[in-house]
């Protein structure tokens, strides 16, 4: 049916369409049916509308899964006779033309829709239980001729009618067993055995170890190994369904579980839930005899005993083995978070230690292989080295300590097509396998990474370096090194280990690290950029030149990078015949990075990773020279054109630009910048001769940049290697894995970058003075500054301004009052609701007199006249229940907290004076000060003030204004008088 047909089905016939879809369960076999499905009823839907992908979609949609094996039943038929699978377009309109002609004499018609999740043969089992009952295809697959026959032979009458005689068999054959064998004749006790209802050949479920925990359901007669299958799948099907689930019986021969120990609901029932399961008799399998899967019980996130931390530790196996130092929290969250439950921290710890110990075992059995990896690599791939060295013990006890692979392949291709040029360098570990890795990498002819041979140390050290060199240069065959270049970083047992073992070779030291430690210890983008220039120097006189401005800068600095041998470290003084002028390690930088991943990997297992990666070999290009090399000459075919050439004789020129001129040599291809005899391709002033004579530059560029020479590194195979399960076995001793060197600290499993790196990496907002030297103003050394120098002058204060004003601030008291008070001649106090905390300094000079200009009298308030002796600066705060004797009269003590110096005296020769006598530190007490009736002016209209105010002293009744001022004196009206100046001058 059409998609227009359908649709027009679906309208015309105005039937009340009912689908029910069965998802979340899974078939089973003999016979045919479906269980623990979770079904939804869908009406009213015009399936007509959809094609067969929007059907799938729209299905995904409504189980919340994945739909890709979709079945349904034809209606009025068993579900191994009408079972259908949507498998296509024309499956899917044949489905709906099924959904819109059912007919029936209800109102509702239905159809049942199955969604498979364990992609089971279920057509096959459809097909075996329809062909076990008898039954055939021959009504799906007769023909129209044949069904018209059939028609007319039941309606067509026989001349002949039956004998009377006895029917006819057709059993005279029975009992030849040649002819027996393939006739399926049943016996009568079999047949007797049948009808009496036994059951024969029933096939039940199978647990599928296998399959996804979340989908792990028991069901009754399924079949296990052992009980301790059974009991993971229910672990999981409770874990999965949040059932608290428990073992009333469990032991070898029997398990019982029921759910909800001790727990039952308002009408007293708990949950019915209960399993039990035997070992069957007829065979060696723990069954499922009787289930009960209802639950009436909520959801649980505490699952007790029935969780173990064994069962934590196999489904986080592999993180731990990922990170080995996941601590306890880390590994409770995300248990937390994978199976929605709540472990303990005893179960994480638990399972943490549980899965050391596996991996442990695991460990063991994986350093066992190591002979017999070994011995596999030498039988496929022949003229190989393999060397494995072994720590024995006293007590007869064997530890794995060094693996060194060299394939024949790789050591013959760096003999034909790679320069003379090897890089050296190791790197850490990072998975549970400790050691260090040495690797040996070459340039082949783009300038690529060329792995030569690597090997497996505990210890980076000078030891193992020289055991490294020396199978290397007799794989190689390098003697001591004539010829041979080697590019290393600053460790110092390789430095020894080069210069004991291929003394003649040139060893060259990568610049990047030496400008990293040179920086350290004089800093500045100065340093850093000269310190380039100096390197990058092809010719000596240019080296001086730059290394002349360093010693201008700082004679130590030229010292420091002297001291370490600039023959190593600058193009200066490399030699001319390596086609190569790297003068840093890169090439072995970038081959720990590739193999990153695989250093976290075991060590059977890193060491196939990288047998594989350098397994991938070039390709070949229609060209002449390799195509980096083409691309660094193209760089230079814009900047030659700037320089003049002048002939000057056979094959040679001067080229010049502004006050720089260089001798070119075509015929020997040298330069006097000598960057054309280190590089192996013309310079830029080569490359201008060479212009200028209308050349192809390529003719002019080493044999090693050939794409010929590029195809004899890679001419070489690698042989494949078997299975680990088909290795050779070796008769020696398992070594066991190395023993662990804790170093101190917080092991890293990240290479550590140098200043260079780090500031190289991100954006910084701000700038900071971390690292940065302190020096001294004095006498300019470095560690200290002025005031800790030694060379400071006696007597000499370093900072006088501070000291000053800290003398200053000792001769100072602070008078804090909580409100403002003005009293008047009448003794009338008015609040100021606004002010908060008024202080004050109250600032005297010893023996000091107010300055008074000719016929001018002091300023005198109220007739007194205040002398001043010293300076004080007191706190006034309030204080509760103050006394008032008199309507003119305030008694004020104030108490004073100041740093005065000894034999300082203040005195005041009438009342109206303050005195303070010898007291460095005076204590505070309480003060009484007037209390009377409080006007309604006074009244406080803020209620923070108020609430304030009632926090700190208690009732409302307090009177606000009563406050304790800071001075050890009685005061009488005038002394009120003398604040109420210093207030009025605030």
């Amino acid at each position: 049916m059409s998609h227009s047909t359908a649709s027009m089905a679906s309208s015309s016939t105005g039937m009340y369409i009912s689908v029910d879809f069965h998802y979340n369960g899974f078939f089973s076999p003999n016979p045919l049916v479906y269980l623990d499905p979770v079904k939804t009823n869908v009406r009213d839907v015009d399936f007509g509308g959809f094609t067969y992908k929007e059907f799938l979609l729209w299905l995904t949609k409504l189980t919340n899964g994945a739909c890709d094996n979709v079945y349904y039943c034809v209606r009025k038929e068993s579900l191994c006779e009408g079972i259908r699978r949507i498998d296509s377009d024309a499956d899917y309109w044949e489905f709906v033309e099924t959904v819109y002609s059912l007919e029936s004499d209800s109102l509702e018609s239905k159809l049942d829709v199955y969604i498979d999740h364990r992609n089971e043969p279920i057509l096959d089992w459809a097909d075996n239980e329809f062909l076990a009952d008898g039954k055939g295809y021959e009504s799906d697959y007769m023909d129209e001729e044949d069904d018209k026959d059939s028609e007319v032979s039941m309606t067509m009458e026989y001349e002949h009618e039956w004998d009377d005689e006895e029917e006819h068999t057709f059993d005279k054959t029975v009992g030849d067993p040649f002819l027996d064998k393939l006739s399926g004749h049943i016996s009568d006790d079999d047949e007797e055995e049948a009808n009496n209802g036994k059951l024969k050949d029933v096939v039940f479920p199978v647990h599928n170890e296998n399959q996804e925990w979340e989908q792990m359901v028991p069901v009754l007669g399924m079949k296990f190994s052992n009980p301790l299958e059974l009991k993971l799948c229910i672990t999981n099907y409770a874990v999965k369904n949040g059932y608290d689930l428990w073992y009333e019986k469990s032991d070898h021969e029997r398990l019982l579980v029921k759910c909800c120990k001790g727990k039952t609901n308002k009408q007293g029932k708990g949950c019915p839930f209960r399993l039990w399961a035997t070992w069957m008799s007829s065979e060696k399998s723990f069954q499922i005899k009787s289930l009960n899967g209802m639950h009436n019980c909520a959801r649980v996130f505490k699952f007790g005993s029935i969780v173990t931390y064994k069962w934590i530790a196999k489904h986080f196996m592999n993180h731990i083995l990922q990170k080995p130092k996941m601590s306890i929290r880390k590994l409770k969250a995300k248990v937390s978070k994978k199976f929605n439950l709540i472990a303990s921290v005893g179960q994480c710890r638990n399972a943490r230690k549980y899965a050391f110990q596996e991996i442990e075992g695991t460990l063991k059995e994986h350093y066992a292989k190591t002979w017999s990896y070994g011995e596999e690599i030498r039988r496929t791939n022949p003229g190989s080295t393999v060397k494995m060295d072994v720590d024995v013990m006293p007590d007869g006890t064997t530890y794995f300590s060094k693996f060194y692979v060299c394939f024949k392949g790789l050591k013959d291709g760096w003999i034909e097509g790679c320069r003379r040029v090897i890089g050296l360098d190791g790197c850490f570990l990072k998975g549970i396998c400790r050691g260090q890795l040495l690797s040996a990498i070459g340039r082949d002819a783009n300038n690529h990474i060329y792995p030569i041979a690597w090997a497996v140390v505990s210890v980076e050290s000078k030891e193992t370096w020289k055991w490294f060199i020396d199978l290397l240069i007799q794989d190689l065959g390098m003697g001591v090194g004539h010829g041979l270049t080697l590019i290393s970083d600053q460790h110092k047992g390789l430095l020894e280990a080069v210069k004991e073992r291929v003394p003649a070779a040139e060893h060259r030291q990568c610049a990047r690290h030496i400008c990293a430690n040179f920086l350290k210890r004089f800093k500045g983008q100065v340093f850093r950029k000269l310190f380039w220039y100096a390197a990058a120097a092809t010719t000596p006189a240019k080296f001086e030149q730059h290394m002349n401005e360093i010693k201008k800068l700082e004679p130590l600095a030229y010292d420091h990078l002297m001291e370490r041998d600039p023959k190593t470290w600058s193009k200066a003084f490399f030699q001319t015949d390596r086609a190569c002028d790297a003068y840093e390690n890169g090439i072995s930088e970038s081959f720990n990075s590739v193999i990153g991943v695989a250093r976290k990997r075991p060590l059977i297992t890193m060491l196939e990773e990288i047998r594989i990666y350098t397994k991938i070999k070039g390709q070949s290009w229609d060209l002449t020279i390799c195509p980096t090399i083409r691309l660094k000459l193209s760089k230079l075919k814009d900047l030659q054109r700037f320089w003049k050439v002048i002939p000057s004789g056979y094959q040679q020129y001067e080229v010049r630009l502004g006050y720089d001129a260089y001798v070119v040599d075509i015929g020997s291809r040298t330069c006097a910048c000598r960057t054309w005899q280190l590089t192996g391709y013309p310079c830029v002033h080569g490359y201008a001769c060479i212009a200028s004579l209308n050349r192809d530059v390529e003719e002019y560029v080493s044999p090693w940049f050939t794409t010929s020479m590029y195809l004899n590194c890679y001419r070489y195979t690698i042989n494949p290697l078997n299975g680990s399960d088909m290795w050779p076995h070796v008769d020696y001793i398992n070594p066991l894995p190395p023993k662990r060197r804790r170093l101190p600290g917080r092991p890293s499993t990240k290479r550590k970058r140098d200043q260079v790196e780090r500031e190289n990496q991100g954006k910084k907002h701000s700038i900071t003075k971390g690292g940065s030297v302190m020096k001294c103003s004095i006498c300019r050394e470095s560690g200290h500054n002025k005031t800790t120098c030694p060379q400071k002058p006696i007597g000499e204060s370093s900072n006088a301004s501070s000291k000053k004003k800290k003398s200053k601030k000792a001769d100072k008291v602070k008078v804090v009052l909580a409100h403002e008070v003005d009293i008047d001649s009448e003794s009338e106090v008015e609040i100021e609701p606004e002010s908060d905390v008024d202080s004050f300094d109250i600032e005297f000079e010893d023996d000091v007199q107010p300055e008074v200009e000719d016929g001018v009298e002091p300023e005198v308030q109220d007739g007194v006249q205040h002398e001043v002796q010293d300076e004080v600066q007191a706190e006034v705060e309030p204080e509760n229940h103050p006394e008032v004797h008199d309507a003119n009269q305030v008694e004020v003590h104030l108490a004073v907290q100041a740093e005065v110096e000894p034999e300082v005296q203040v005195q005041v020769e009438d009342a109206n004076q303050i005195v303070v006598q010898d007291q460095v530190e005076i204590p505070a007490f309480q003060v009484v000060v007037g209390k009377r009736a409080r006007k309604p002016s006074e009244r406080i209209t803020k209620l923070k003030i108020r609430k304030m105010w009632e926090g700190k002293q208690g009732s409302s009744d307090d009177n606000p204004i009563s406050t304790v001022i800071t001075i050890p004196l009685q005061c009488n009206h005038n002394s009120i008088t003398l604040f109420e100046q210093f207030n009025s001058s605030d």
